[in-house]
């Protein structure tokens, strides 16, 4: 009775969570939540600057232009803007997505001016140093080289070039060693010019403040900031193959790892809801879960196996991953593309209430800390989900039924055309795939 007051309680408090949204003289998007349970603050500085906008053969720029936002700007060092978080107890850095770039922080209440002073002037005002640009492109360049005799990294990377080939999403924000080391000081700036404008982001508080007090500091710290024309380019959807892909990278060792999807939902997608339903039937259930059961349970064959989705503005994915011995890496292929299918033609009624119940029970423990509340902010208001979703979610999941799923299953599964990766020691005639195209 204890533990079912307390997930009541959960449910309630998200339900009741209120999310506003102001807008600034300079067109700065506000998005604020206030929670007086702990005396401290979780800021996210979010720019549409994300490296699906890096320009081809300067891969990883847009990581870099958020990183150097903290090394230095004309009033203080990189030196003084560590030690000024430290000195408080606070946090403060970097991040770069796909579709956008900026910066996080957290600190005590009593601290937000000051850190609102220092993201306001990190933003506004970067040096972009050329001493600190070689030594970061130096740590960045070290990091995607300590990678390279990773299996799992060299199979993510490597299936997102496959997936989208040309296109600006087939490359990880980090970018790439070789591409990292052209970027200079006039790509920086170049970059920063035409993505960091106010009306071109937004920022997320959540925790101990007072919204009307927050807005008013806001607007005389940022008034500087001038809004502007942001000239992005017009990123296009990626292309699907008609064919079935594969590509195999040879490496010695004992265990395949297989990764086997396509193109699935960007952002907005409006079967969004039914098809992450879909998917933890399919592969996204960490214990029961169709290719979960069949691969692990049944065979025996692994002990990682799932399949999700994932999205972005400009596109998206569908992966199913396995890793597995290497002689047993055909077999498992077969019972994912198996299983692909089977969900497009029947799903049970206790698999959908399982589904059900795992997301509506899950989903208010996704925020029950600030931090995880600004990251469930930054996310609706980029899938401009409303600002009432968080009292609308449960609702969502509960209205679907097992026609949608199928639906889904239908649109976004597609076992009769794919990409599929294999990293291990396994040669194309160990795969039993028809008209399949093996790339060198």
């Amino acid at each position: 009775m204890k533990i079912l007051c307390s997930v009541l309680l959960f449910v309630l408090c998200a339900s009741a969570t209120t999310i506003e949204r102001d807008t600034l003289p300079n067109g700065l998007i506000v998005l604020t939540v206030e929670a007086h349970k702990l005396p401290m603050v979780v800021m996210r500085a979010s720019i549409h600057a994300g490296s699906v906008f890096d320009p081809q053969g300067k891969e990883g720029l847009a990581n870099v232009v958020s990183q150097m936002l903290l090394r230095g700007t004309t009033h203080r060092t990189t030196d003084e803007i560590v030690e000024t978080v430290e000195s408080v107890g606070g946090t403060l850095s970097s991040f770069a997505d796909e579709d956008y770039a900026g910066l996080t922080g957290r600190v005590l209440s009593k601290d937000l001016y000051l850190l609102i002073d220092l993201v306001s002037d990190c933003v506004q005002h970067p040096r972009f140093d050329s001493v600190e640009l070689t030594r970061l492109r130096r740590e960045i360049v070290s990091g995607i080289k300590a990678l390279a005799d990773d299996p799992f990294a060299v199979s993510e990377r490597e299936f997102r070039q496959l997936i989208f080939h040309d296109h600006p999403l087939g490359h990880f924000p980090e970018g790439f060693d070789s591409s990292v080391a052209q970027i200079n000081v006039t790509d920086v700036q170049k970059f920063y010019d035409s993505f960091y404008a106010p009306n071109n982001g937004f920022l997320v508080f959540v925790g101990d403040f007072c919204r009307d007090s927050l807005i008013d500091i806001l607007s005389e710290t940022l008034s500087s900031w001038e809004r502007r024309v942001v000239h992005a380019p017009d990123i296009p959807d990626p292309t699907a193959r008609s064919t079935t892909v594969g590509k195999i990278i040879p490496m010695e060792i004992s265990q395949a790892y297989i990764l086997l999807g396509h193109l699935g939902p960007k952002y907005g997608a409006d079967d969004w809801q039914e098809t992450r339903v879909m998917n933890y039937v399919l592969g996204g259930a960490a214990s029961t879960s169709r290719i979960f059961e069949h691969v692990r349970e049944k065979k025996g064959l692994a002990y990682i196996a799932y399949s999700y989705f994932r999205r972005y503005k400009t596109g998206g994915y569908f992966m199913a991953e396995v890793q597995t011995k290497n002689e047993m890496a055909n077999e498992v292929v077969q019972i994912v593309l198996d299983e692909m299918r089977r969900t497009q033609d029947t799903i049970g009624v206790e698999e959908l209430q399982r589904a059900k119940k795992f997301y509506t029970g899950y989903f208010p423990l996704t925020h029950d800390s600030y931090g995880e509340m600004a990251d469930v902010v930054f996310h609706i208001e980029i899938q401009h989900l409303g600002l009432d979703y968080l009292s609308r979610y449960e609702q969502l999941i509960e209205s679907i039924r097992l026609g949608d799923l199928k639906g889904a299953a239908q649109k976004y599964l597609h076992p009769d055309r794919f990409y599929l990766l294999i990293v291990g020691d396994v040669k194309p005639d160990d795969i039993d795939i028809e008209e399949i195209e093996w790339l060198e």
